[in-house]
């Protein structure tokens, strides 16, 4: 009886035991599940997310209006929250130097990366239920700090400014209503804040480096695009400057005469006494220079009795011309020298004409078909074979050229000289005949009323431009 006793005593206590192994179980399980739930439901990333999309929105479009203004690259109207003018006036603001932090950083660009950083955080908490305490912790964060330039901002737009600016405060208004919705969560998610991590390591590190990657990109993107576009502007604006007549005759005025030396060795189109000299440096392969070496025939023929093309050589290549930096036309020096061989059998008229058939076949250059074209125009084969030698007159001609145009600063062709007076390279067709008036004038101011007849040219006048010369 006593053993019964005793074993119903020990099955009591096990049962005890049990029961209390049961009870102290079901904690232990209650605090498991609580780990592996989740900071919070959707709704409160939702919530950020519709509001960071708005701001998103707000950011985005002040950002492109700021570089708009910045850039002038288009006309700005205004928008339904957004005038030009009043008191309601965005582009007063985003104009002032408030508006521009540090000089360099627009505040629009700023608030945008903001959001951006925003939207990362609110979008990965929705979808990866881990990560939303991270997510919740780093948006508290950020609300706070940017509650901070909200109300610098303000202050500005209340104190410092005379205008407001409508987009701005809806900015200002998704920062208040987020960090509302973001600390009303906190203190009733409290307890949950302390709980352990739920995400792995990876998870957590992905999420950061990413959020702060993709905002930092957002904003260095619109930066440089508005850099880029002001870059153009002040490109465009210089160009704009430069090729306006009235500062190009201004500065040609006032720029000192060149004296280039012309002599009777030198290639004239024309007529050797008339009184306003072109002079052209050509490179026979580069393929600029024959549209305006045509062109400036067309105005000779034209003005016989004012004008007149004095053609001198200056080959882009290292085989003869020793200042430059690169091969660029690596047949133009022996081409040259070939072209002033024909001038010395046969003067101006058959230096073009070679000069044409250079210019006409430059895919046979490599070839060195000087002879040929020398054969085929019917001069003196032999002779001409002898001004092709290293010591000839073609090459100290062609020499002296080079010295000539390295001591005028010359790195291009084709570069042309009227007057004495250098032709920038941006100037042709008839931008160069207004400026070719204008010297004329400056340089002689009885001739006032002087003027370059630029009529259109007939058929037969241009065919004959090619072997036009003296």
């Amino acid at each position: 009886m006593s053993d019964a006793a005793n074993t119903g005593s020990d099955e009591s206590i096990a049962g005890s035991a049990n029961s209390e192994g049961g009870s102290s179980e079901a904690p232990s399980g209650k605090r498991e599940g609580v780990h592996r739930r989740p900071f919070s439901g959707a709704g409160p990333f939702i919530i950020i997310i519709l509001l960071t999309l708005v701001g998103l929105f707000a950011t985005g479009y002040l950002s492109y209006r700021h570089i708009a203004l910045t850039a002038q690259i288009a006309s700005m109207g205004d928008s339904p929250l957004c005038r030009s003018d009043g008191k309601i006036n965005c582009d007063g603001v985003l104009l002032t130097d408030q508006a521009t932090l540090y000089e360099y950083v627009p505040s629009t660009a700023l608030g945008l990366m903001g959001f951006v950083f925003a939207f990362w955080c609110a979008i990965n908490g929705l979808i990866n239920s881990k990560l939303r305490k991270d997510a919740w912790a780093l948006l508290l964060i950020y609300f706070f700090g940017a509650i901070a330039f909200t109300w610098y901002f303000m202050y500005l737009m209340m104190f410092k400014m005379e205008v407001l600016c409508s987009w701005c405060l809806v900015v200002h208004a998704v920062n208040f209503v987020a960090l509302a919705v973001v600390v009303i969560v906190s203190v009733k998610k409290r307890k949950e804040f302390a709980a352990p991590d739920i995400a792995s390591h990876g998870e957590r590190a992905y999420f950061f480096l990413g959020g702060v990657t993709v905002a930092l990109l957002s904003f260095f993107v619109s930066g440089m695009v508005e850099q880029a576009l002001c870059f153009e502007d002040a490109r465009s604006r210089y160009e704009s400057i430069a090729n306006d007549p009235v500062v190009l005759a201004a500065q040609l005025k006032a720029a000192p005469s060149v004296d280039i030396p012309i002599t009777p060795e030198d290639p004239v189109f024309g007529f050797p006494d008339a009184p306003h000299t072109i002079v052209f440096f050509g490179d026979f392969e580069c393929p600029v220079c024959p549209k305006m070496e045509q062109f400036l025939r067309m105005l000779v023929i034209q003005n016989q009795k004012t004008l007149k093309m004095v053609y001198k050589s200056f080959p882009l290549s290292t085989t003869c011309n020793k200042s430059l930096l690169d091969n660029t036309h690596p047949m133009s020096c022996q081409a040259a020298q070939a072209a002033y061989s024909a001038f010395l059998l046969g003067g101006s008229s058959m230096f073009f004409q070679y000069g044409d058939m250079l210019k006409a076949n430059k895919k046979l250059l490599k070839e060195e078909p000087w002879v040929f074209f020398a054969k085929d125009l019917k001069l003196d084969v032999n002779k001409f074979g002898e001004l092709l030698g290293a010591d000839s007159p073609a090459r100290r001609k062609i020499n002296e050229d080079i010295k000539l145009g390295n001591k005028l600063a010359l790195n291009a062709t084709p570069t042309m000289f009227f007057d004495n007076k250098r032709i920038p390279y941006n100037v042709q067709g008839l931008f160069l005949v207004g400026i070719m008036e204008d010297i004329v004038r400056i340089n002689n101011p009885e001739m006032k009323d002087f003027k370059i007849k630029m009529d259109k040219v007939p058929e037969e006048l241009l065919k004959k431009i090619k072997k036009y010369g003296n």
